[in-house]
């Protein structure tokens, strides 16, 4: 009999064994769109996120070909699923700055983004302006593509003003000046032409007015003025943030080094700008693999026994697609996005799955303030809790009043329910108030007020969040985060206060013996349902700092304290019922972590990356550490090389020690800037000794895989 025991509990431990290393399918994409916005300091990139993240650090500071932003995922409203490794968006065309792609690496470990640009680029990184967003402003590239400039301003004809006597008047006499500029331009009399366009600008606003802003920085740069060219540049993109002459105007700044014009600019013949189509994105395909060798001895009255298990726990391949279209014409801009992924498992225990995470069309307008987008798509934040199909659409113009609508139902791959909801904000400056109504099965899930506030400023930022649940009567979240300069490093923090899981009337089915809340519903009143999800809903509060300081121009450190909370849960239910009986989680008590890490460049050969970083963590049940190492090589002819180690250690309660060493290698070819082949190789050896039982498991893992750019 007692044989028997041990055989199962060996049965058991194998079973576990096998369950902790196989791999767990992610099922969302982190990266939601890459954008590009003339202004004055350069060319900003936007990343968005599909969730909400907070920057922490980049390395290198300001230059370099790769480009490394570590950030943290943060809890939204609702806790989201699983990242995804190695997806990449590429950035829109452009002939100012160098392309790039951003590729998300170890989302699961140390969470970073991978910018690598095609050729040395000149940057700044800071957070964005919400939390779903970081910032890369790139300076523009003087080497880059030529761009056609209008040799002499085009001047239209009078336009008929009928009930605008004042503005008829303006336009006739900006028109007579217009031509006088290019008439002395013409003829070369380029201080001439500063003075005409200077009386034009002095007029009242008019239709010729953005036209005579870009032609005075040109008049002042023949003349030979090149300082107040670059201001009158600066105040172009300023006044014109989305004017027919941006991409003009940060040529010639590219060009300006304070002594003369730079290359890159053709005198062209007039023309107007056509409405045109772009399209860009990427196709890949990647094959998964990897075996496993389980070792699992049981100690029972002092004699050992041993089992081992050898298994092919990965074999799929994946295939992305990211393809985007873009209208552009002088009055709006459309776009069509489509994104998804289909996995095809070759195992006989796990099945294949094709998801959309993207497919929508968008219309913005160029001239007046107001967004539609209808589609599956992410959420932009206010209220709604994550992926959804349905429409979304804004009007006005936010440094005033904008009215926000959306529309939809949750698509969220780990869930089977699929809620509906509505919802409407306003933004006002650097406030957004939401409400939001959600429903499932017929029955109210949740219904909340909230707000957002976001401060903005060259190397400063802070956000913060409330979201109240008007149905349960209580806090849902509240959270606040920002980054500053102070002391010769850049800091970083994060309060929050949440609900765990987030407030839902679907909590109460964690337990249940039904998957449905109406079938709930029937045998419980609606109280005491309302009742039973809070029972099962935990609070977490969280408290974390970091910092990043450079030692050299080369070389820079930083560090992280972490301390968070979540409460326990008292049992709840009734057992053989239909709410079922759920018995009581406890608390881990406060769990600290704290982490430092040191990156430089150079160490081996010129443009390096190194990552060193170290981690301790400690709880009421777990005491651990880590040590990471990276490193990232740019080679010869489109070569590249990452690799990495890492050492992990812990110990329980209970005095098990589980020991973990697991190194990578990843090697890329890219031919041309449009196909990039990559394949990837490690394995990982974990040990985890108790008191009866020990287990060996030895994992070899690898990829391989080619991406299309276009």
């Amino acid at each position: 009999m007692k044989s028997l025991e041990v055989s199962k509990s060996i049965r058991f431990c194998l079973g576990a064994a096998i369950l902790a290393i196989m791999p767990v399918v992610a099922n969302s994409q982190p990266l939601d769109d890459v954008t590009l916005e003339y202004q004055t300091d350069g060319i900003v990139a936007t990343i968005r996120t599909t969730s909400p993240v907070r920057y922490v650090r980049h390395f290198p500071a300001n230059n370099g070909k790769t480009l490394d932003i570590y950030f943290e995922r943060v809890s939204g409203v609702a806790v989201d699923e699983k990242w995804v490794d190695n997806e990449t968006r590429n950035s829109p065309p452009s002939s100012l700055i160098p392309s790039f792609t951003v590729t998300s690496r170890d989302t699961a470990t140390k969470p970073k983004l991978v910018v690598e640009f095609s050729r040395e680029a000149q940057f700044s990184v800071s957070a964005g302006k919400d939390q779903r967003s970081i910032l890369i402003t790139i300076r523009p590239d003087r080497s880059s593509g030529e761009v056609a400039l209008p040799y002499l301003p085009a001047v239209s004809a009078v336009r008929a003003t009928p009930g605008d006597a004042n503005l008829a008047e303006n336009n006739k006499q900006a028109f007579d000046l217009m031509q006088q500029a290019r008439a002395a331009l013409s003829a070369k009399k380029n201080e001439e032409a500063v003075g005409v366009l200077n009386k034009l600008l002095m007029l009242p606003p008019n239709d010729y007015t953005e036209d005579a802003q870009e032609w005075v920085g040109v008049a002042r740069e023949r003349a030979g003025q090149y300082d107040k060219a670059k201001t009158e540049y600066d105040l172009y993109l300023n006044l014109y943030p989305k004017g027919e002459g941006v991409p003009r105007v940060m040529q010639r700044l590219a060009g300006l080094s304070g002594t003369k014009s730079g290359p890159g600019i053709v005198e062209a013949t007039e023309q107007k700008r056509a409405a045109r189509w772009t399209t860009f994105g990427s196709i890949s395909g990647h094959y998964y693999f990897g075996s496993s060798k389980i070792d699992s001895t049981t100690t029972f009255n002092a004699a050992p026994e041993t089992q081992s298990v050898t298994m092919t726990d990965q074999s799929m391949l994946i295939t992305t697609e990211d393809v985007s279209a873009r209208y552009t014409s002088d009055d709006l801009d459309g776009r069509l996005v489509f994104r998804g992924n289909n996995t095809q498992n070759f195992l006989a225990n796990k099945s294949s799955q094709n998801r959309i995470s993207s497919l929508y069309g968008e219309i913005k307008g160029r001239k007046q303030d107001y967004l539609l987008r209808v589609g599956r798509q992410s959420s932009n934040g206010a209220g709604v809790l994550g992926r959804f199909d349905g429409l979304s659409g804004s009007y006005g113009d936010a440094a005033d009043i904008r009215v926000n609508g959306v529309v939809g139902r949750l698509a969220d791959y780990s869930d089977s329910t699929s809620p509906s909801f509505f919802g409407a904000s306003v933004d006002s400056g650097a406030f957004t108030g939401y409400g939001i109504n959600q429903s499932v099965d017929g029955v109210l899930d949740r219904r909340a007020i909230g707000g957002e506030w976001r401060y903005y400023e060259d190397k400063k930022s802070l956000f913060a969040l409330v979201d109240y649940d008007v149905n349960f009567k209580a806090l849902n979240a509240a959270q606040v985060m920002g980054t500053m300069n102070a002391f010769d490093a850049s800091w970083n923090f994060m309060l929050d206060h949440r609900k765990t899981p987030s407030l839902s009337i679907r909590n109460a089915l964690y337990g249940a013996t039904t998957s449905s809340i109406s079938v709930l519903q029937q045998a419980l009143s609606a109280s005491a349902v309302r009742d039973l999800a809070l029972e099962r809903t935990a609070t977490t509060n969280m408290g974390q700092v970091g910092i990043t300081k450079p030692l050299s121009s080369k070389w820079q450190v930083g560090g992280d304290v972490r301390l968070s909370n979540t409460t326990s849960t008292a049992a709840s239910g009734v057992l053989n019922s239909i709410q079922g009986y759920l018995a009581a989680n406890p608390s881990r008590g406060t769990e600290k972590s704290v982490t430092g890490q040191l990156i430089g460049t150079g160490l081996y050969k010129a443009g390096d990356i190194w990552s060193f970083s170290a981690t301790l963590n400690t709880s009421s049940t777990v005491k651990g550490n880590s040590f990471f190492v990276y490193n990232h090589m740019d080679m010869q002819y489109g070569w590249g090389l990452d690799s990495s180690v890492q050492l992990y250690k812990q110990t329980d309660q209970f005095n098990a020690v589980t020991t973990r060493f697991s190194p990578t290698v990843r090697g890329s070819y890219r031919l041309k800037e449009q196909l990039t082949f990559d394949a990837d190789l490690g394995f990982e050896s974990t040990k985890s000794e108790g008191a009866q039982v020990t287990t060996k498991i030895l994992r070899v893992f690898g990829s391989a895989g080619l991406r299309w750019d276009f």
